[in-house]
């Protein structure tokens, strides 16, 4: 599964955050899962913002390279 936010399509290995519909306010379980999926989706991209700074391979495009050589990159990096 990945966190993800409203801007991409419904597909069913992406989790997005729970938003009231209708006016109807969120449960608290609803509320909670929605604090902390935002709050791991932050964290996410905070550490992947790092890598690139630190790292210039990261900040390049990846669909040009297999599944392989990215695993080495990621984790050499």
């Amino acid at each position: 599964y990945y966190l993800t936010d409203g801007i991409y399509p419904e597909w069913a290995t992406l989790v997005k955050s729970i938003k009231e519909k209708n006016g109807v306010p969120l449960t608290r379980k609803e509320a909670h899962f929605t604090k902390a999926q935002e709050a791991a989706r932050k964290d996410i991209e905070r550490a992947f913002g790092v890598l690139q700074a630190r790292f210039a391979i990261v900040r390049g495009p990846a669909r040009f390279w297999d599944k392989k050589t990215l695993v080495n990159i990621m984790k050499c990096c």
